[in-house]
């Protein structure tokens, strides 16, 4: 089965295949600096869901319409913009150091003065903002290869609810190493 992510309390409980994801390395005046990319399949490829007609959901975040108006998902640190997130110095980069690290990423939203600044931006339903993020990198073994454990929080920016209550994770499994 592909890595999928889940959007807590959306209509496909079961998540969104991930059919596009980068993870890469990059070195800034002796650092090292990670990106991650993720793109969804469409919401509704594996199962399309009819609203009840004679039911209205009771938000936009549970209704299969409006999810798919916006056909799919981009979680991305460098998608819109040169962004990405320090991690170690240079000489510090190895698999070994990686391995089993943990990062918090915009964990106070609300002390970003300009959601422009903030690290990861999201296209959910529209551009909405995303912020709170966990992100463990697990080695596999002696080998390059990690499985890479990430959740976080949505406000719907782009609706005008600016409060980060709903959940995202995902588990992207079998990732290479990023050389520098």
């Amino acid at each position: 089965m592909a890595d999928r992510i889940f959007f807590k309390g959306n209509p496909w409980p079961e998540g969104h295949p991930i059919i596009e994801f980068e993870w890469l390395a990059k070195e800034k005046n002796g650092e090292v600096w990670f990106d991650l990319h993720l793109k969804t399949d469409d919401y509704y490829a594996e199962r399309d869901i009819e609203d009840d007609d004679e039911e209205e959901p009771p938000s936009s975040w549970e209704s299969a319409l409006v999810w798919g108006n916006f056909h799919a998902c981009t979680l991305s640190s460098n998608y819109w913009d040169e962004g990405g997130f320090k991690v170690c110095d240079v000489e510090q980069y190895t698999p070994e150091f990686i391995d089993g690290l943990e990062l918090e990423i915009d964990p106070d939203p609300d002390a970003i003065e300009d959601w422009d600044d903030m690290i990861f931006h999201i296209y959910l339903l529209g551009h909405d903002a995303v912020a709170k993020h966990k992100i463990k990198f697990e080695r596999i073994g002696d080998s390059d290869i990690f499985n890479i454990t990430w959740s976080g929080k949505i406000a719907l920016a782009y609706q005008g609810d600016y409060d980060f209550k709903h959940d995202f994770s995902t588990t992207m499994t079998n990732v290479k190493f990023p050389a520098l």
